[in-house]
């Protein structure tokens, strides 16, 4: 979440939209293809807003709730609105565009920024609420992205064993490097002043976590703060939602609709999760939650065109 678009209950535990990753480490952008930074833009002043990914020459995936306060004006192209001072009315911030494949979003020429055309917004998403679940978006871009896209599981690529030995998965964002760590500026080659949580790409090895156990370890961190009336009835969808973490490591504000990855020894990296919510940042016992791209590839099919891979049936989402 970025720009009084993080939501927050309590003391600000519940880690949405814009986060960075936690106890990470700069990341080769080669290693994770079609990795995007959604960006907005108010004259030579661009803010990082969230993560996404690139999943075809032409479309990105991101979370629902990065693109709440984002609307596409008359002339095709889409731009980020935030709430006044009175949260009744909703005034024009810019422009929000992709920087796509950077390592450091210091350094975008041209051929990398791309506007942003079209969105939509999963139908079954509860807008403010993406701890109920459905929390994805597509975004078409103005143009195409000609370098690597990303590869959904059930989709562009065969379903992945994520119990094999030499399974890895990770996480990348330019979001918050700590929970209370403070956003970085800087000039860019170009003269533009850049904010965001992590200027740098970001990654972090997030084992995966089995459903049951983070059901209970989220209803109990819920306890623990004091949310239970804020997030009544929320829980874990296996079939529709990932959860990884183990503290230490993390994604956190500013990483959200960035990707979950997996790698191994067989296979390139094929992308098995979209950052989605969790309480806190890098907390023991209260892994990330993520939303699973092959339960949705259905609904990203017939909304991008994108045809599924030999052998590849889509999901019904």
């Amino acid at each position: 979440m970025g720009q009084g678009w993080k939501i927050g209950f309590g003391a600000g535990l519940l880690a949405l939209a814009t986060a960075c990753v936690v106890g990470g480490e700069d990341a080769d952008p080669a290693d994770w293809p079609g990795m995007a930074s959604l960006q907005a833009l108010q004259g030579r002043s661009v803010y990082h807003e969230c993560g996404a990914t690139m999943i075809s020459p032409e479309w990105a995936i991101t979370a629902g709730h990065c693109v709440e306060g984002i609307r596409v004006e008359s002339n095709g192209r889409a731009v980020q609105y935030f709430p006044d001072a009175t949260g009744r009315t909703m005034e024009r911030f810019g422009p929000v565009g992709l920087a796509i494949g950077r390592g450091s979003l210091m350094d975008v020429p041209s051929s990398a920024l791309f506007p942003v055309s079209e969105i939509v917004v999963h139908p079954d998403y509860d807008s403010g609420n993406p701890e109920r679940g459905h929390d994805l978006a597509l975004l078409r871009i103005e143009g195409r992205w000609d370098g690597e896209v990303a590869p959904l599981e059930g989709l562009t690529a065969g379903a992945v064993d994520t119990t094999g030995s030499y399974a890895d998965t990770l996480v990348a964002g330019y979001g918050k490097i700590g929970e209370t760590a403070q956003s970085e500026d800087g000039t860019s080659r170009t003269g533009r002043h850049v904010t965001a949580p992590s200027l740098i790409l970001q990654e972090g090895y997030v084992p995966l976590v089995d459903v049951e156990s983070c059901q209970k370890q989220t209803a109990a961190r819920i306890a623990d703060y004091g949310l239970e009336d804020d997030l009544a009835g929320v829980a874990v969808d296996p079939a529709t939602q990932i959860c990884a973490g183990a503290g230490g490591v993390d994604s956190c504000q500013g990483d959200s609709g960035g990707p979950l990855m997996l790698r191994n020894y067989e296979d390139g990296p094929v992308q098995i999760g979209v950052v989605s919510w969790g309480l806190g940042c890098a907390r023991p016992d209260s892994p990330g939650i993520y939303m699973r791209v092959s339960a949705y590839s259905g609904w990203i099919s017939t909304v991008t065109g994108i045809a599924p891979a030999a052998g590849e049936a889509t999901a019904e989402e």
